[in-house]
């Protein structure tokens, strides 16, 4: 794929349509030829959990305008393919959708899923480690642009691995959970991004949330709080670690 735009949110509060930032390259020809980022006045203010990940606070979105004002300056990009490295930025894309009545139809790539399936090996499939991996230029996380720029770097090492044609996604909601499950276990901790791309992804596949009740209800028991302390980070290790053993 030679042309694309790659996008990264940062969220405010729980909530998937809280984004308070947007950044995003686009890459035309294997090229990033534009980048750019926005803060956004998020629905339902800041949390301080969510702040103190990325550092946006009320007092640097107040005046900013709502995603629905920003989109007709940005909706350009929603004509191309859409890569980021989670699915917890098409599920924060959806919710904005769905609450401004914007009606957006998007192609989504998530980046991640596909590292997992070239670079099985790799200790992890996280951001930062793809971009170490590939030897690119570090990177601010959690800066939205930065994270944009990232991963279209990153995606487009991955392309160099398989030719588009053969990039699939499966429709097999219990694989897709699996996949989703692996990438959590990938590495020591369990973040409160992961936790909230589990959640949201539960909420959308419900017979899956039904199968499996107990991680479900577990999910948003920690979540209550709008905050992962590292003995409900542990807790959740082992609830994934012990669900994924089902599935062997």
């Amino acid at each position: 794929m030679k042309e694309f735009v790659a996008i990264d949110f940062e969220t405010a509060n729980p909530k998937r349509v809280s984004a308070c930032a947007i950044g995003y390259a686009r890459v035309c020809n294997c090229k990033v030829v534009e980048s750019n980022g926005y803060l956004i006045k998020p629905i339902g203010g800041h949390s301080d959990f969510q702040s103190k990940i990325h550092g946006i606070k009320e007092e640097h979105t107040f005046d900013k305008p709502e995603f629905g004002d920003l989109y007709n300056k940005i909706r350009h990009i929603f004509q191309y393919p859409l890569v980021a490295h989670s699915v917890f930025d098409k599920q924060v894309l959806k919710a904005l959708s769905d609450y401004f009545d914007l009606d957006l139809q998007f192609k989504y790539i998530d980046s991640c899923s596909i590292a997992k399936e070239r670079l099985p090996t790799l200790k992890n499939h996280k951001l930062k480690t793809l971009v170490k991996h590939f030897e690119l230029p570090k990177f601010k996380h959690h800066d939205a642009t930065e994270d944009a720029l990232a991963c279209a770097n990153v995606f487009m090492k991955l392309q160099d691995f398989q030719l588009e044609e053969n990039i699939q996604t499966t429709e097999n909601d219990v694989v897709e959970f699996k996949g989703i499950i692996m990438g959590i276990l990938a590495d020591d901790e369990v973040n409160y991004k992961e936790a909230y791309e589990l959640l949201y992804w539960l909420e959308d596949h419900s017979e899956i949330a039904k199968r499996f009740k107990f991680i479900y209800l577990k999910t948003k028991e920690v979540l209550e709080d709008d905050q992962l302390d590292k003995i409900e980070a542990i807790e959740m290790r082992k609830i994934l670690y012990d669900t994924l053993t089902t599935f062997l």
